[in-house]
């Protein structure tokens, strides 16, 4: 009656063992084997002549194998086979094969998951390497090329919508969560976890790159892991914040930026604020090294807002020039990390003496800005303007910093 299975281990290989049908309970009955005990050679009729022996040799058997409560310990590693296929030791009886009835290719002792008495099968799954082992998803089973292209879509059309992400966000209690992927609200999906499962298990193979990308960009937005099969457990929103934020920072704007803060200058009479213009600012980068970015300063209708950006050019040089200038402030501390420190608390109280936001220059007498500035990335994208929004894909800056 048994027959051979298959389960994909926590390593990525795949062992094969044996279990009970699913409908074992609809076989006629099969007439009972010749027990073949530790009295074997001696013949049925000896056995029965030593009963008492053969009782205590088997409950002692039963005993070291299961404990005092040996026949039940069996009945509940049989239910246990039954329910989850694989989940004890139970010994296959001679001649209960994969088919023939008497013969030998499928006998063996299923014991925690292993044949004993033949060498286990293994294969790789092809999944990533991560973690305590090699995982099997989804992700990596179809158009890698497609998927990333994809997934880059899916994370700008994401945190390009404000009330999406808040959305997201509220698991779904401020309305109906949307799937990018199929362009529908349903309400089978009430919270973030149906919809990526619907994302994971989408209902057509058709639109699979598209869900898979969608699970991935939904994840990385919400800090979860995504390399982590859903399968209806929830161990997949377990992610350091370590992690989920390298996920985002991994995330850049392209053409790279980098975004300056701090460059108000002054208020006019009428109320609305100056700051740096572009030429001002190109001359500046220039004068510090870095003539390869065009600036590009950021209004509202109160006036400057006190941001610049600094576009390069759309290729590696670009990217190590941008680069270089978002770690030219970092090294002085007036990073992404330095500027959110001053916010919400240091701003607008009495800037020109706060020297985090003033200095003051001996060689002119002067007190000038202290400049901020980082790469800008996903996180950053609702800080460009729109004419910039349009033009502004996503990229990976894995895949434009140098080899090595």
């Amino acid at each position: 009656m048994l027959e051979r299975r298959t389960i994909v281990l926590a390593d990525g290989s795949v062992r094969s063992y044996f279990a009970l049908p699913h409908d074992y309970q609809d076989f006629p009955a099969f007439p009972r084997p010749e027990f073949r005990g530790p009295l074997h050679g001696l013949g049925f009729e000896r056995q029965q002549q030593f009963p008492d022996h053969w009782n205590s040799v088997g409950d002692n058997a039963m005993k070291r194998k299961f404990g005092d409560d040996g026949k039940d310990g069996m009945d509940r590693l049989r239910q246990q086979v039954l329910e989850h296929g694989n989940a004890g030791a139970i010994p296959v009886q001679p001649g209960m094969g994969t088919g023939t009835g008497t013969g030998t290719s499928g006998l063996s002792m299923v014991r925690g998951g292993e044949e004993m008495n033949r060498p286990a099968k293994y294969m790789r799954t092809g999944g990533f390497e991560g973690g305590a082992g090699t995982s099997r998803i989804k992700h990596n089973e179809v158009d890698q090329s497609a998927l990333k292209k994809s997934f880059l879509n899916m994370v700008k059309s994401i945190y390009d919508s404000s009330s999406l992400k808040r959305n997201y966000f509220a698991d779904g209690k401020q309305g109906r969560l949307q799937c990018l992927a199929c362009n529908r609200t349903s309400k089978d999906c009430p919270d973030m976890h149906s919809l990526i499962m619907h994302a994971y298990n989408p209902d057509s193979a058709d639109s699979l790159v598209e869900h898979l990308a969608f699970h991935k960009a939904l994840c990385v937005l919400m800090g979860w892991n995504y390399l982590t099969p859903p399968d209806h457990s929830k161990s997949y929103q377990i992610l350091s914040a370590g992690e989920a934020t390298a996920n985002r920072d991994d995330l850049i704007l392209w053409p790279p930026l980098v975004i300056i803060h701090n460059t108000i200058t002054g208020k006019r009479d009428d109320g609305r604020m100056e700051g740096l213009g572009n030429k001002a600012m190109d001359s500046y980068l220039r004068g510090i090294g870095f003539p390869g970015g065009k600036a590009k300063a950021l209004y509202s209708r109160d006036g400057h807002l006190g941001v610049t950006l600094v576009k390069f050019a759309s290729d590696q040089s670009g990217f190590m020039e941008a680069m270089r200038l978002a770690e030219y402030f970092e090294k002085e501390n007036h990073g992404r990390n330095g500027w959110a420190r001053l916010q919400p608390l240091t701003l607008g109280k009495d800037d020109e003496n706060n020297p985090d936001l003033f200095k003051f220059d001996h060689r002119t007498g002067e007190k000038k800005r202290v400049f901020y500035g980082y790469l800008g990335t996903v996180n950053d994208l609702e800080k460009v303007d729109f004419d910039f929004r349009k033009k502004i894909t996503i990229a990976s800056r894995l895949d434009y910093k140098p080899s090595g």
